[in-house]
């Protein structure tokens, strides 16, 4: 099966073939990536659902890894960016995590091929995780600095915030939870960062315009060429 044009090769429809050729890569990378995982992906898979040669591939990535790193930034950076903007005008950084956690969720959900890129390669795309993990560092020092928590804010900390927010969203994406996953994954999350019962509750609870997100990889003065 050839993959079809995704965000990558979208963005690259007017730039030249090699331009094309690698956002093809990239598009058909996410994919095995999505279905595959990122241990089980290969190269030959990566450059038949492409449709190219797999010396191909080599003209623009050094291996699995580089493609794997480009695909993952692009995506980190994008989904971080657009959630940012969605909540630019939220000050509260209770509030913040809360719309964050329950707006990453929705998108991975309404784009299944990215959410399951993020559970099943996640872990194995530490750019990606390091855009979204200075996100929630930035938030909860904020709650820090507003006095709406005492917890001490490490990796520790986010690494366990993390995984209940992939938690949510696997469940999610094999059917295992409704809609109601990202409350319930925002009232855990506030619970652990010590934001009082009551107001956790309300705050996960509390009725939001979630947007809707729709991953473009375009970024301010960012090419797919090198």
């Amino acid at each position: 099966m050839v993959v079809s044009a995704g965000p990558f090769a979208a963005e690259a429809r007017l730039l030249n073939k090699s331009a094309r050729t690698r956002a093809k890569l990239m598009d058909a990378a996410a994919e095995v990536f999505a279905q595959e995982g990122f241990e089980a992906a290969s190269v030959n898979e990566i450059t038949r659902r492409a449709d190219v040669a797999n010396g191909t591939f080599y003209v623009h990535f050094k291996d699995k890894e580089s493609i794997a790193a480009e695909v993952a930034a692009r995506i980190g950076g994008d989904i971080t960016g657009q959630i940012d903007q969605a909540m630019i005008d939220i000050d509260d950084g209770v509030e913040r995590i809360s719309f964050a956690t329950r707006q990453f969720i929705q998108f991975g959900t309404h784009q299944p091929l990215w959410g399951w890129v993020l559970i099943r390669s996640g872990s194995y795309l530490p750019a990606m995780r390091r855009q979204m993990e200075t996100h929630l560092y930035a938030d909860l020092e904020r709650c820090r600095l507003q006095g709406r928590i005492s917890v001490a804010v490490d990796a520790f900390l986010v690494d366990a915030i993390m995984a209940v927010v992939f938690s949510a969203l696997s469940a999610r994406l094999r059917g295992d939870a409704d809609e109601d996953a990202g409350s319930r994954a925002s009232e855990l999350v506030l619970n652990m960062i010590d934001v009082p019962q009551p107001l956790a509750h309300e705050v996960a609870w509390k009725a939001v315009e979630l947007k809707e997100l729709v991953l473009t990889v375009r970024s301010k003065g960012d090419r797919l060429t090198r």
